[in-house]
């Protein structure tokens, strides 16, 4: 017959049992903090690099007035049949040149073109066109950005952002965005993928995998 084993042996070896799950489960989610404490903190030297080598990065702005305010008014009461009584923007396109894929050193042109309806009310017209360049990471941090004053007046322009992604800066997809307002009101705003890719020795663009996030 076999001779029962002690209650204190007992209690120690499932003590002992629920210390070992108890140290396992500890040292596994320790792991997963330090884990991600370690990304989060390469992400954001990543970032805070990418800041300052784009930080010095120039943008120009210039803005011509293609169309007379008379010309713009003419054409917007013949399609809609009258005059508005307060400003407005009827038309606001952009595009990206040479295209949404560039290598470090190549001019970028944000182009765009504008038409503004003077209003009835003759309310003073402050027209200015914002360009922002964010994150290839964390889409929601903003590396650039620069607001310049397209019009002070109805009719049509044409505004054009330019600059050159500096060399250092990581491989990636950077949205860019163009927002127009209208007397400090945000009434436009058009956005673009812009991807950075790498020249091989060959002289071909070497494209990242990664695509940008929104």
């Amino acid at each position: 017959m076999r001779k029962p084993k002690p209650l204190s042996l007992c209690c120690a070896v499932l003590c002992a049992g629920y210390v070992s799950s108890a140290s396992a489960d500890f040292f596994s989610r320790l792991k997963d903090v330090v884990e991600d404490t370690a990304k989060r903190t390469t992400e954001a030297i990543i970032v805070q690099k990418t800041q300052e080598i784009i930080r010095d990065m120039i943008i120009g702005y210039t803005s011509v007035q293609t169309k007379t305010p008379e010309e713009v008014n003419r054409d917007y009461e013949k399609e809609t049949g009258s005059r508005p009584v307060n400003t407005t923007v009827s038309a606001y396109r952009t595009q990206i040149l040479p295209g949404d894929a560039v290598s470090p050193g190549t001019k970028v042109r944000v182009k765009s073109y504008i038409e503004v309806v003077e209003g009835s009310s003759g309310k003073p017209v402050v027209l200015e066109e914002r360009l922002t360049i964010w994150d290839n990471e964390d889409n929601t941090i903003a590396l650039k950005a620069m607001t310049k004053e397209a019009g002070e007046r109805g009719g049509g322009f044409t505004g054009e952002f330019s600059f050159t992604l500096p060399e250092g800066l990581p491989q990636g997809v950077y949205p860019v965005s163009s927002d127009l307002m209208l007397n400090g009101e945000l009434v436009g705003d058009k956005r673009h993928s812009l991807q950075l890719v790498w020249l091989g020795d060959s002289g071909h663009l070497l494209v990242a995998a990664a695509p940008a996030r929104y």
